[in-house]
C-alpha cells in the first residue's frame, strides 16, 4: 500500500509560504542587478582609457576634440623606422625568452611534479619568489650578477633576464596542467615497455599542449610589456617598445605614439580573437 501525498494545487499553499518565496526571489534579483552594475561598472573603467586612445590617434589635432579626424598619424608611424625597430627588438626578446621559459618551466615541472608533495617549503617558496619580488629588485640584481660576471649588456641579457622571471609563471602553469592527466596512462606506458623519453614525448607532451600554448602567451606577454627589468639589463646598445614609449613621454606625447598605441590595441585583440577561436573549434570538435 503505497501513501500518495497530494500536492497542492495553484492558491492552495499558505500564504506565509507564498510570500517567503516571493521574497527570495525579490532579493536574488536584487543581488543578481547588483553583480550586473559592478561588473559593467569594472568594464567601462577598464576601456574608457582605450577608447579615448583610439579616438586620439585619429585627431588631426590631438588635444583639440573639434579638429576633425585623420589618417595621418597611422602613416606617419607605417614611415618611420624610430618605433619599428624597438618594435621588432620587443617581438625577438619576447619570442626568444617564452622559448627559453617554456623550456626551463615544463621540463622544471615534469621533473618535479611526481614528488611535488615531498618538496620542502623552502624549494616550493625559492621557486615561488620571482613572482613576489618586486621588478625593481630582480631588475637590479640581474644587473650586478651580469656586471659580477663581466657579461656585456644588450640583447642576450634582457632575454635571459626576461625568462628568469618568466619561468616561474611557466612552472605552476605547467604543475597544474601536469595534475590533470591521468597518472594510470604513464603507468601503462611504461609497463607497455615504454622508456621515460618514449612516455615525455609520446604521452605526457600531447597532453600538456594547451598549457604550453598559454604559458608560452603569458610569458611573451610579460616580456614584451616589460619595462623596469628591460630598463637594468638593456645596456646602451638595446632599445625595447616599452623603453622607446617612455623616452618619448619624458618630452610629451606625441601623435604617432597615439596611433602606435592604436596598432597594439589591434594586434592584442586579434591575438585574443584567434586563440579564443582556436578553443571554441577544439570544443566543438571534441563535442561532435
Amino acid at each position: 500500500m503505497s501513501l500518495e501525498i497530494p500536492f497542492p494545487e495553484a492558491g492552495q499553499f499558505p500564504p506565509i509560504l507564498v510570500e517567503r518565496a516571493e521574497t527570495r526571489a525579490y532579493r536574488r534579483r536584487e543581488r543578481h542587478l547588483g553583480f550586473a552594475v559592478c561588473f559593467w561598472a569594472a568594464i567601462v573603467f577598464l576601456y574608457t582609457p582605450l577608447l579615448y586612445l583610439i579616438f586620439q590617434a585619429f585627431l588631426v589635432n590631438p588635444n583639440n576634440w573639434h579638429s576633425g579626424f585623420t589618417l595621418q598619424w597611422i602613416i606617419k608611424l607605417f614611415q618611420s623606422r624610430s618605433f619599428w625597430d624597438p618594435l621588432f627588438t620587443s617581438l625577438q626578446i619576447g619570442i626568444g625568452s617564452a622559448a627559453l621559459a617554456v623550456t626551463v618551466g615544463t621540463f622544471g615541472a615534469v621533473g618535479l611534479a611526481p614528488i611535488m608533495d615531498m618538496l620542502p617549503i623552502g624549494l616550493q617558496a625559492l621557486i615561488l619568489l620571482p613572482i613576489l619580488l618586486p621588478e625593481v629588485i630582480t631588475g637590479l640584481s640581474l644587473l650586478l650578477f651580469f656586471l659580477l660576471s663581466r657579461i656585456e649588456l644588450g640583447f642576450v641579457t634582457v632575454m635571459i633576464a626576461h625568462a628568469s622571471f618568466s619561468a616561474s609563471f611557466v612552472y605552476f602553469i605547467m604543475i597544474e596542467q601536469l595534475r590533470k592527466i591521468d597518472p594510470q596512462i604513464g603507468e601503462a606506458a611504461q609497463d607497455l615497455g615504454a622508456k621515460p623519453s618514449e612516455i615525455f614525448w609520446k604521452v605526457t607532451l600531447p597532453n600538456i599542449v594547451p598549457g604550453i600554448m598559454g604559458s608560452a602567451l603569458l610569458a611573451f606577454t610579460l616580456s614584451f610589456d616589460d619595462f623596469l627589468i628591460s630598463f637594468f639589463t638593456s645596456g646602451a646598445g638595446v632599445t625595447t617598445l616599452p623603453l622607446k614609449i617612455y623616452s618619448l613621454m619624458r618630452i610629451g606625447v606625441s601623435p604617432e605614439l597615439n596611433a602606435l598605441s592604436f596598432f597594439m590595441i589591434c594586434l592584442s585583440t586579434s591575438l585574443v580573437l584567434v586563440l579564443l577561436s582556436k578553443e571554441q573549434s577544439r570544443k566543438w570538435v571534441l563535442k561532435g
